[in-house]
């Protein structure tokens, strides 16, 4: 027979620790890489290593648009020309 009182105490220990961790990632602050127009912010985590991450991304920007990834067009945006994952 199981003792209905250990398998409260774990499953509070587990509502527990379940609610510290969204406390804890509600409080991180996010990186963010701005390189003219674009822009990207990371929250990071445990399995996310940020500066490789960036070091990619920037790798990859510069492969493809090369000296135009620093320009800048100032005007506006329509909806549609933004990309939010």
């Amino acid at each position: 027979m199981t003792d209905s009182s250990s398998e409260d105490h774990a499953m509070i220990n587990e509502l527990l620790q379940a609610k510290m961790e969204t406390a804890q990632s509600q409080t991180q602050m996010t990186h963010v890489m701005r390189i003219g127009t674009f822009h990207m912010e990371i929250v990071p985590t445990k399995d996310v290593d940020t500066v490789r991450l960036f070091n990619q991304t920037l790798d990859k920007l510069i492969d493809r648009y090369g000296d135009k990834l620093l320009d800048v067009s100032i005007g506006p945006v329509s909806p549609q020309d933004r990309n939010y994952a």
